[in-house]
């Protein structure tokens, strides 16, 4: 099996992880009496020597580790990584004194609001902006719903978007494979969402093949590695 392995669970099943036996590495499932390898905390060189071994696998992965090819990084040589250690260690001496004279950033906090009693005002419609990612970048394609009016948009190739709203408002954003995100908005105009993977279960495929547009995609997505 090559370096670069491309995985799928074109299948998954819906089956209840809680629910199954506790076993090393995993759980068993009942309903299809397999081993279920939990791969959720594993690196791509760990699921790769897995499926050299056993490459009929059932197993738990996050979305992030699906659809793109595992990477083994290439081991530095000894040689370098002492060089490099005493560079870094000879330019750490001479910038203490520095870094002791740098003057430190005030933060500034946001005044809280005073509390006025009267007539409700109408709140003004504005319009919010942010960037939708997850961890290994920005999202094309996810949605953001406006929840009391049914505005809805979609993210760009950068995960950029912009959409109407008022103070107040509950946003909902999702993307197929992660956990949908509910933000309220307040005073500020710009909400930056990380999506957290949804662990799939399933029976691994090696993919082989992609087309031009995956492998430009996946191209992008290793960039963020």
């Amino acid at each position: 099996m090559s370096k670069n392995v491309n995985i799928s669970i074109p299948k998954p099943c819906h089956e209840n992880w809680e629910a199954m036996t506790p076993k090393e590495k995993g759980r068993f499932c009942g309903v299809c009496t397999k081993t279920v390898f939990d791969f959720t905390k594993t690196s791509d060189k760990e699921i790769i020597e897995h499926l050299h071994k056993e490459s009929a696998t059932c197993g738990r992965f996050f979305n992030t580790q699906l659809n793109r090819d595992l990477i083994i990084p290439k081991q530095k040589s000894s040689y370098w990584a002492i060089a490099s250690a005493t560079i870094i260690g000879f330019l750490g001496i001479g910038n203490q004194a520095v870094y002791s004279q740098v003057k430190q950033d005030t933060i500034q906090t946001e005044p809280k609001e005073n509390l006025i009693l009267g007539k409700v005002i109408a709140t003004q419609k504005r319009i919010i902006t942010g960037v939708v990612s997850d961890e290994l970048g920005p999202i094309t394609g996810a949605n953001i719903v406006v929840k009391s009016s049914g505005k809805s948009t979609t993210t760009d190739f950068d995960g950029n978007y912009s959409i109407e709203a008022e103070t107040g408002d509950e946003l909902e954003f999702s993307f197929v494979g992660f956990l949908e995100k509910k933000i309220i908005i307040n005073k500020i105009s710009k909400y930056n969402i990380v999506f957290q993977s949804i662990p799939l279960m399933g029976e691994v495929v090696i993919c082989k093949k992609r087309t031009f547009f995956g492998r430009q995609i996946q191209k992008i997505r290793n960039w963020f590695r």
